[in-house]
Formats: structure tokens, sequence, C-alpha cells
């Protein structure tokens, strides 16, 4: 008899989200996890003697699949308040630790060795093999190699973890700034300014609130001549986190979590636990990835010291005595003539939310062969909000799975929620049966004025391609197991690689112009003035990449040696030399808001440096035979996408380009070269 749960229906049945209760949610979730833990004790019982790949593996994956997919489904709903989010934060802790458990099963763990070095097991294919082997790895490293004594420091080191890491995260809201008088907004465009007195409406104030997020505050760094307000608005944003409770400092929360990190490495047999998180990504060693980075930083120390000298110089004809980080981003844009010729506020309004969309459907049929098909009025795919689109995806006349987008910010919804969520992988269960797969993307895009589209700027189109490449990634794999086909296993070097690679086409002129259409006229941008105004945007990206070089710096010298008497600010600043980029104000604590760290990129914030460098080098491949060419995207598909977890990474990458990475191209383009 069917379920009448909504988050207890198959892959091929879309959640019915008007349906779903706090109720259902709890029901839904603690039936999956109790179905998880009574199959597992019940494979063990059975597969002791003579396992086999339907009876262990696929088993297992199964009941994986299903645990994730009741509360990845309805992670969305967080938006419905705190009640909501609570239960949700509040079974996730559930859901992670059931996984540990899982993986250091001791019993299971022999079950799996045995069916490796049985007959069956070596006959199994590569894909088939390649699982067996990285759940044998997984054992090892979440503890069930562990005797009992050790099992329970270990299990009570993740609870702390766990603990620290939802305090860290809590800490990180902060109010925006109220803005009363609008002579302040000074070089703000009409459309900002409405935009934030609706932020003010909907919080119930007059006059203008500017929301504490990355978005944002980017847009008042870029525009806003008053510099008063540029340094409240920045020190409001780059003050979270920080607090004279050491209870509520993150910068406290994060120096002991870096401690009971290591701790927990050490105890799995790992010098410390950077080297423990590199286990199980895609670049190499610790040692290897470092060298990757200083060797980037040496290239990017001499533009930093060029850029800062522009910037200085620029900075005296405004009278500006001493550039400050509020000015940094208003000195690139004042000083380029392509900002007044098209300004980024007349930019947006060529790219209407809904004929972006519309282009990444071409681009995804184009260069992949995929067709998206939202639903209709007879047959529509319900959502959680009125703003989310949903879609069927189709490859060559087969159902791979579904598509949700959520783009655009709304009440309730996380401020700089960007991101993309695997909610089932593709499969293909012990009965023969495809299990689709399901992912959803979610961006920041401010909300269109009234009945409008929400218009993109540069940088929202970089974060839609960016989230649609990771979309992509799961829906092109090829594997047929739970396990083979989860992305997220190739480490975030390897997921990041196909966001930073989706990115580049955004910074393609022809391409934009192209894909660009007035929100009133439906005319495109004129080549030359995108042109003009790409470049300059170019010009300011190596100062973020130096940004984004100096943080992974950081972040694998915090998690190779939390205990060597470094505070956290000696170690940006030492990061922060090595790149030349400009010291640490008195009162910026980036560390207490760099939400990567407890989101899963601890010892992992290198992979949007090491994927970009990577990322260029791919794209060359497109440049050099058409954008939108289908024999690449096919290429790219094969010998990268297709494969999952189930091959190592830079194996895809020297078979897709035919030779060894380059980084030319990066280095190039960024004008380090």
């Amino acid at each position: 008899m069917q379920n009448s749960n909504p988050l207890l229906q198959g892959s091929g049945t879309p959640v019915d989200y008007a349906a779903v209760t706090l109720d259902n949610l709890r029901a839904a979730f603690d039936l999956a996890l109790d179905a998880h833990q009574q199959g597992i004790e019940r494979i063990i019982a059975a597969q002791q003697t003579l396992p086999t790949w339907d009876d262990l593996v696929l088993a297992v994956d199964a009941l994986d699949a299903q645990l994730q997919a009741v509360l990845f489904a309805a992670s969305p709903l967080t938006f419905k308040g705190d009640t909501w989010a609570g239960l949700l934060g509040e079974l996730y802790g559930k859901l992670i630790l059931r996984y540990e458990q899982k993986l250091s099963n001791k019993a299971l763990r022999a079950c799996y060795v045995k069916l490796a070095q049985s007959p069956q097991g070596q006959n199994l294919d590569a894909h088939e093999r390649a699982v067996i082997q990285w759940y044998i790895r997984q054992f090892t490293l979440k503890g069930a190699l562990l005797d009992e004594a050790e099992l329970q420091v270990l299990a009570a080191a993740q609870a702390r973890i766990q603990d620290l890491e939802a305090r860290y995260r809590a800490n990180i809201a902060r109010d925006g700034v109220h803005v009363s008088d609008e002579q302040l907004l000074g070089g703000f465009s009409p459309r900002m300014r409405e935009e934030l007195r609706a932020n003010a409406e909907a919080s119930g104030m007059p006059g203008w609130l500017i929301p504490a997020d990355d978005h944002w505050t980017r847009d008042v760094m870029a525009v806003a001549s008053n510099r008063e307000l540029r340094e409240a608005v920045y020190r409001r944003y780059h003050t979270r986190g920080v607090s004279a409770d050491d209870s509520q400092d993150n910068g406290k929360i994060l120096a002991e979590l870096a401690t009971v990190r290591a701790e927990k490495a050490k105890l799995l047999g790992f010098s410390d636990h950077a080297s423990l998180s590199l286990r199980e990504k895609s670049a190499g060693s610790l040692d290897q990835v470092q060298r990757f980075l200083q060797t980037l930083a040496g290239n990017i120390k001499p533009a930093m010291g060029q850029l800062r000298q522009l910037l200085d110089a620029r900075a005296e004809g405004l009278g500006i005595d001493q550039v400050r980080p509020w000015d940094r981003l208003y000195l690139h844009r004042a000083g380029d003539t392509a900002q007044a010729s098209l300004p980024m506020a007349t930019f947006r309004e060529y790219f209407p939310l809904a004929n972006v969309v519309a282009s990444l459907a071409h681009m995804a049929q184009q260069v992949f062969g995929l067709t998206l098909k939202a639903g209709n009025d007879a047959s529509p795919i319900a959502t959680w909000h009125e703003s989310v689109m949903a879609f069927e995806v189709w490859q060559d006349h087969a159902y791979l799975g579904l598509l949700y987008l959520d783009a655009v910010q709304y009440p309730g919804k996380q401020a700089d929620l960007v991101e993309t969520r695997y909610v089932r992988n593709r499969r293909v269960d012990a009965e023969g049966v495809y299990q689709a797969a399901v992912v959803m993307v979610f961006t920041d895009v401010p909300a269109g004025l009234g009945q409008e589209s929400p218009l993109l700027d540069h940088l929202a189109l970089r974060k839609i391609h960016h989230e649609f490449g990771h979309a992509l990634h799961h829906l092109l794999v090829r594997t047929t197991t739970h396990v083979g086909s989860a992305v997220s296993l190739l480490g975030t070097d390897g997921v990041e690689l196909y966001g930073k690679l989706l990115e580049r086409w955004a910074w393609e002129p022809d391409y934009l112009v192209d894909i660009s259409s007035h929100k009133d006229s439906g005319e495109k941008l004129g080549l030359e003035e995108t042109r003009t105004l790409l470049a300059a945007l170019q010009r300011e990206e190596v100062e973020g990449a130096a940004q984004n070089l100096l943080m992974a710096l950081f972040d694998l010298d915090l998690h190779a040696s939390p205990d060597d008497g470094k505070s956290l600010q000696q170690r940006l600043d030492a990061a922060r030399e090595l790149c030349g980029y400009w010291p640490l104000e008195d009162f910026e604590r980036p560390a207490h808001a760099f939400d990567y760290l407890v989101n899963h990129y601890d010892a992992g914030y290198y992979a949007y440096v090491w994927s970009d460098v990577h990322a260029f080098d791919l794209f060359s491949r497109f440049r050099a035979n058409g954008l939108l060419d289908r024999a690449t995207g096919r290429a790219l598909q094969e010998e990268l996408l297709a494969h999952g977890s189930a091959r190592p990474l830079l194996t895809g990458i020297e078979a897709f380009l035919g030779r060894a990475v380059d980084l030319g191209p990066y280095l190039h383009w960024h004008g380090l070269a």
C-alpha cells in the first residue's frame, strides 16, 4: 500500500510541498531512520558468510538513499521559520550520527572486506569494485578499526564538532544598516533605492535597509559615493561573528573547533586534520596542495603590488589620503570608463531571470543534449515557494531526474544562500529499476519590483552559472549506485570544478550579448560595450583571486597545525603578506564569519582556487571548438561527468584535454603570466 506521507514517495514522484507538515516531516524521518538502523542489522546478519553485491552493497545503497532523500527534500522549508529550521537542524544531526555509526560498524566492514576478497567481488566491474574499495576506506576513516574505548572518544569528538559548528553558524547573522536620509544614497540607481526601500518595508521600517549580506555589501562598496556609508556597511558585514562574550565569539569557537578536529584526526591515524580531509579529495597530499597554493601566491603578489599602487593613485585623485577596505571596489569602478558607459545597474536590465534561465536551458540542450521540461497548468511540479522553478530533465528521450531552481530572495530565505543540494543520486536498485536524480539549486538574486522579473548583475550571472554547473554534474553522471553517483565524494575540489567551468561562459562577450534581452525593449547589449565592461571586471578579479588564495592558505595553515601557538590574526596576516594583500584593519575579523569552514570546506577551501585553475584549462577546449559545441560537451560527459566519483578526477581531466593540466590559461587571463 502506498504511503501517504509526501516525503516518502518514490524518486519519480515530486514532493507535494503544500502537504508537508512538521508532523509528517518528523514521522517520515523517524521511519527512514528506523528502517536504516534495522535494515543494516538485518544485512549484517544475512551477509556475514557469503556477501553479495545486490544484498549487501545495493541494499545499503537503498537505505542511505531513502534517509538522505527525506531530509534533503525538506531542507528548503527552513524559510518557514525557526520551528522548521530547528527541527531540520535536529534531524540533520541525527542523520550525520547515523552515517557515522554505520561507517564505524566493524561487522558491516567485515562484510565488505569479505565481498572484496571473494571470487564474486573480484569479478565485479571497475565501477562496482571502486564502490567497495571506497567503503572499505571509509570504514577506516570513520573508526571501524578502533576499539570500544577509542570509539567512545571519537563519538564525543564528533558530537563536540557538530555543536561548535552549529554555534559558529548561529553567530554569523547580523542586522543590516538602516538609512533614513536619502541624501546618503548618492550613486545608488533608482532601482537599488526601490529594492532597499522594499527591504525596509518588509521589516516594518521607514527609509532604506541595507542587509548585512554579501550581495548588498558588494553593491554598496561599488557605487556609494558617501564614504561614511560605505564604511558603516563594510564594518557591519565584516564584524559578523565577533562578540565580547567568548561563548558567542566565532574566533574562540573556530580555534577550539580546529583543535577538536585535530584530535579526531590523530585518533584515526593522521598527523593533522588537513591530511585527513585531503585523503578523500582530488588534488593530492597536503604538501602538494600547499606547494600549488604557494606557487600561485608567488605569481599573484607582484600583480597585487601593481594593483595597490593603481588604487592609491586613484584615491589621491579623489582626495582620499589612505585607501581603506571600503574604498577599494569603489576606486576600481570609479576609475574605469567602462563603468560609466555601461553601469552595472544598466547591465542588469538586459538579464531578467526568466531569460537567463531560458539561456541556461538552451546551453544544456546544445552542449549536452538535455531537455528541461517545466510543469504546466495541467501537470504542475510542486515547489516550496511560488518563485521556485522546477524542471524534468531528459536526455535522448530518457528521464534523468528533477531540477529545482530557487534563485530569488524571499522572506525567510537565508541571506547569501548560494549552493546546490543533491537530494537523490542516480542509481539502479537491486531489482533493476532506475531511480532518478533530484537536485536543488539556490542563489540569492534580489526579488523583482512589483510584477517585474528579477534582474541579474554580472556577479549574479556567475553565481547562477556556477550552481547550474553543479546541477549538470549531478544529472549527467552515468554510474548506477548511490555512492558512485555521489559527486560530493570527489571532494570539494572535484565538486567545484564544474561550477567554475560553467562560470567561464559568463565571461565571454559574444555569449553574453547573445543571451541578453532588455527587460522592456528586448534589445541586446552592444558587443563593444560588453567587451569593455568585461575587461574592467576582469581587472578586478586579481584582487578576488588573491582573496580566495589567502583564505585557502589560512584554512590549511589552521588545520595543519592548530596548536602551534599562532593566533587567527597571525595566520591571516601571514597569508595576506604571502599574497601581497592589504593588511588587516584593526576591526576586521574575516575568520569569524568564514562559514565555509563549518559547511564541509574545512581544509578544503583551496578547492575554489584549484578548481578555477583546472576549469580555465578545460574551458580552453570549448573556446577552441565553440562555446556550444556538442562534440566537446559529449567528450566532457564521457571523460569526466559520467564517471561520478568512480574514477580519479585528474585521470578524467587529462583524458579530456589529451595532455597534462596547464596553469597558463588561468595565469594569462588574470594577467599573472
